[in-house]
Formats: structure tokens, sequence, C-alpha cells
């Protein structure tokens, strides 16, 4: 019910057994799976991602030389709509 709140009591139980005399099986090998080659493929994909930067610091090193001597023309209007775009909710 919605609004009543009651107090609950719980016991937990323990449930022995009698290990005398049991015999102990042995514990099953794990068996061998074989990944699709879709799968694999998808593995490659994640260990190369885990690998990779997520900036190029090659461009960034590009765009900061350019920056440095003077030599990249920014239009502000464009970097201006471009902006109020990418922040602007999906219509």
């Amino acid at each position: 019910m919605i609004g009543n709140i009651g107090f609950t009591q719980s016991t937990s139980y323990v449930r022995e057994t009698n290990t005398v005399g049991a015999e102990k099986t042995p514990a099953k090998q794990p068996s061998n799976v074989e990944l699709s080659a879709d799968m694999r493929t998808l593995n490659a994909a994640k260990e190369s991602m885990k690998q990779s930067s997520d900036v190029d610091m090659d461009k960034v090193a590009a765009m900061k030389a350019m920056l440095k001597s003077g030599n990249l023309d920014v239009n502000l209007d464009n970097l201006a709509d471009s902006i109020v775009e990418y922040y602007s909710p999906s219509k």
C-alpha cells in the first residue's frame, strides 16, 4: 500500500549439509568458445580505439603554427553561427 510503512522482521536460516563420506566431483573444464569473424573484428576495433587519442595532435600543431604565424583567417560570423547551431536543440 502506498503511504503505509510497516516493520517486517525476518529470520535468516543456514542449511547445513553433511559432507562426511561425500565424493568430490572434479571441477568442470571451461569449454572453448570460438568468436565469429564479426566479433573478432569488433574486438580488434575496440582495442585500436583504446590505443588512439581523441585529439589529432598533428592537426592541433598545424593550427597552432598557423595562428602563431598569422596565416589563419577566421570568419567570425561563420564561427558564431556554427557555435549557435551546435548548441541549439535539434529540431
